[in-house]
């Protein structure tokens, strides 16, 4: 049976040691509401830094895949309510809507999407918005392309402007981003993206989180499955 959403995750070789429990997160999720779900280990894009992999893998997928929305998830993020479904965001989208992403959590950046958590509607528009961020990423943007947010730095300055009334932010108050502050704001109701922090926290905020919401053999389970697949798209469902 096709699923209506593919899901993604970049999880190259060197993250392993954080992201095996974002995957654990990830594919018990995928598993409880079937959709599809896939790991890619390898870098797409050779020449430019690795979080461009993930807007590449968007791209493919939008070609590839017969699914109506393509789903990417970072590496670094939790899932924290496993019975609010994708279909929940999209529920109320009007059909000019082609691209989701959560509010970022910053103060001055609130009206801009943080781009660890991305649904795209597989459609000519959603592929034409997805080929302008890649375009822009080497062309007008390129300046950008390799100094941090890059992807959103991109999005935000010579995507979003083109595209602003095609894209819809989800509430932070589902996807919140990890901050010094996320202590008074929650985790979000949904999931929490678990980045500007250093590898060693990172890790042990999302093993703890993890595990409680699921079980310890699914840990091992997405280890070995990482050990076991070095390189590649893994497809997992």
């Amino acid at each position: 049976m096709k699923s209506k959403f593919d899901l993604y995750q970049l999880i190259t070789p060197n993250i392993d040691d954080y992201a095996q429990y974002g995957m654990a997160s990830v594919y018990g999720y995928a598993q409880k509401h079937g959709y599809s779900y896939s790991v890619q280990r390898s870098q797409l894009v050779e020449d430019m830094h690795v979080n461009w992999t993930k807007i590449e893998m968007i791209r493919q997928a939008l070609v590839s895949s017969a699914s109506e929305w393509i789903v990417l998830f970072d590496a670094d993020l939790i899932l924290m309510n496993s019975e609010i479904s994708l279909d929940f965001f999209i529920k109320k989208v009007p059909s000019n809507i082609h691209i989701l992403m959560p509010g970022d959590t910053h103060f001055f950046k609130w009206r801009k999407p943080n781009a660890g958590f991305i649904m795209v509607r597989r459609s000519q528009h959603g592929r034409k918005i997805v080929d302008e961020w890649m375009k822009a990423s080497r062309g007008e943007g390129r300046h950008l392309a390799d100094k941090h947010p890059r992807n959103q730095g991109v999005y935000w300055n010579y995507v979003m402007p083109k595209f602003y009334n095609n894209q819809q932010l989800i509430s932070r108050r589902y996807c919140a981003k990890y901050h010094w502050f996320y202590r008074f704001i929650g985790h979000g109701k949904f999931a929490f993206h678990i980045t500007q922090t250093d590898d060693e926290n990172r890790r042990e905020n999302m093993k703890k989180l993890v595990l409680q919401k699921a079980t310890a053999t699914i840990i091992e389970w997405a280890t070995a499955k990482l050990r076991s697949h070095r390189s590649g798209l893994l497809k997992l469902l």
